[in-house]
């Protein structure tokens, strides 16, 4: 358990600090990248450091217009009330396209959630948004690993259950998110489904 505490503290330390992260990242592939020129190329420590400088910009450059993509999205949906989600029927027939993790934006409301399918990092909008009536969100959080992370490419994420008026979902999202997600659309704020008359 302390491992796994652990390893949330770490997450949440490079979510908070993306730059600094790098940084450390960066030295780090700097120096494995030095030590490998030193052993397999020349004994030269000018020439290995220089080349481990060259093959390491790459890797700082790729991570940096990374982290800025990211960091641009996540505000733009903070901005709308919004977070990005994973969501799939873990009810539906082996090998069905609803049982695998579908990307999106979902928007909260009480009693409600509205998830629009979006692809790519900068999560454009694909698809018709489809509306979800909460009945109950399960207060149990699961990490999303291994096999279960298939055709999800974020990391870090938990799942929670939500039962809907038709069928149970699954949603996958960041902890912060999920937090967000109970907070608005959780036991004490969903209202009773009104019965059409």
């Amino acid at each position: 358990m302390d491992r796994v505490a652990g390893s949330y503290r770490g997450q949440m330390w490079v979510r908070k600090h993306p730059y600094l992260a790098l940084a450390i990242g960066y030295l780090l592939v700097f120096a494995f990248t030095t030590c490998v020129w030193l052993i397999v190329g020349s004994n030269d420590l000018a020439d290995s450091l220089s080349k481990a400088f060259m093959s390491s910009l790459i890797y700082v450059l790729l991570a940096l217009f990374q982290i800025k993509n990211l960091r641009k999205t996540q505000k733009r949906l903070d901005e709308a009330g919004q977070f990005r989600t994973f969501i799939r029927n873990p009810d539906s027939l082996p090998g069905s396209l609803s049982g695998i993790w579908n990307q999106g934006i979902a928007t909260p409301a009480p009693g409600s959630l509205r998830f629009q399918p979006a692809v790519y990092d900068n999560l454009e909008l694909s698809g018709r948004s489809t509306e979800l009536n909460v009945v109950e969100v399960l207060p149990e959080r699961r990490k999303v690993t291994g096999k279960d992370r298939k055709y999800m490419p974020a990391y870090g994420f938990r799942a929670i259950t939500l039962m809907t008026e038709t069928n149970k979902i699954e949603l996958a999202a960041s902890p912060e998110s999920l937090d967000k997600l109970i907070e608005i659309a959780g036991p004490g704020s969903i209202q009773a489904p009104r019965m059409g008359g």
